[in-house]
């Protein structure tokens, strides 16, 4: 039985595709879930292996209606300066993590570096549940599982398994 943590292992991974697909600088990276506390919870461990080199890692959740998202948040983070209340600007090179629900609608996509979306699937043979729906047309309409840089299954979060949506 291997003593690696999975999550983790992941989460490396992931961090390491961030480096050499998003390159340096301040970047802001999108986790993206219909399950809030499953994007926060992934995005607080995302954000602790972003930092495991000494990158400087911001966090932010948003709510489902973000408001002033980009004015308040993104771009005072990007130019260095003070954001979301803070008096202290971001360094050189640093990430801000950002997670939340609907944060691939097309207002905010062109917000993020790199993104990704959480899905969680039921057991094989169990019945699919009904979305709400407001989730549904997310789904349909933002097609978060196109616009994500990564998608992660993420149905046994102590086992999140990178997926690829191309049908080669």
């Amino acid at each position: 039985m291997s003593s690696e943590n999975p999550v983790e292992t992941l989460q490396r991974s992931l961090r390491d595709l961030l480096r050499q697909n998003a390159g340096n600088g301040r970047l802001v990276v999108a986790i993206d879930a219909l399950d809030a506390a499953a994007a926060t919870a992934f995005a607080d461990g995302f954000a602790a292996a972003v930092g495991e080199d000494g990158t400087a890692v911001f966090r932010a959740t948003l709510a489902d209606d973000p408001g002033d998202v980009r004015e308040r948040l993104v771009a005072p983070f990007r130019a260095g300066e003070p954001f979301d209340g803070s008096s202290t600007p971001a360094p050189e090179r640093a990430v801000l993590v950002v997670d939340g629900r609907f944060l691939h609608t097309s207002g905010l996509r062109g917000l993020w570096n790199w993104s990704v979306w959480l899905e969680s699937n039921p057991p094989i043979g169990a019945p699919r549940p009904e979305l709400p729906d407001a989730e549904k047309q997310y789904v349909r309409t933002a097609r978060p599982r196109v616009a994500a840089s990564v998608i992660v299954e993420n149905s046994n979060p102590a086992h999140p398994v990178q997926v690829f949506g191309d049908f080669c």
